[in-house]
């Protein structure tokens, strides 16, 4: 059998939602529904939103658990829909994170596994010639992967 790298279950930068970093939350959630309709079926939707900077550069993500923080930030208001609704026109970089792992397209799947084992992300910016970034390797896809392997005939 042969061995599976990074490039061979990514997703291509042009499938994933990306948004810019003065993009609202509202404006962020509407293009990942958009980016869901680029993925091939077979495929888990994503929870995460990568976000750029002026130039084009990815500087952070914007995952879910973001958005939730941001609701808990004044949790004295006590209408829930209401904090849902505030954060509707505040911008993406209030609650990115800027902490975003890498991993080089060629390498080996076993060693990106490593690198989200150890640092408890669930997925990694794919890089290629330049370190520049291509596509996202997530920890569903791999998990898929590894379930049909196993069930297999």
């Amino acid at each position: 059998m042969k061995e599976k790298h990074v490039m061979d279950i990514m997703i291509p930068l042009k499938d994933y939602a990306v948004v810019s970093q003065d993009a609202t939350i509202e404006e962020a959630l509407k293009i990942t529904e958009e980016s869901y309709k680029r993925l091939s079926p077979e495929k888990y939707k994503h929870q995460g939103i990568l976000v750029k900077d002026e130039e084009g550069n990815i500087v952070g993500k914007l995952t879910q658990a973001d958005i939730l923080r941001g609701l808990v930030q004044d949790y004295k208001i006590s209408d829930f829909l209401g904090r849902c609704k505030a954060l509707k026109d505040k911008e993406v970089q209030e609650f990115m994170t800027t902490s975003a792992l890498s991993v080089d397209v060629n390498e080996e799947l076993v060693h990106a596994i490593h690198i989200l084992q150890t640092s408890g992300h669930r997925g990694l910016l794919v890089t290629g010639e330049g370190k520049k970034p291509i596509g996202m390797l997530r920890l569903t896809d791999i998990y898929q992967l590894v379930k049909e392997t196993i069930i297999e005939d």
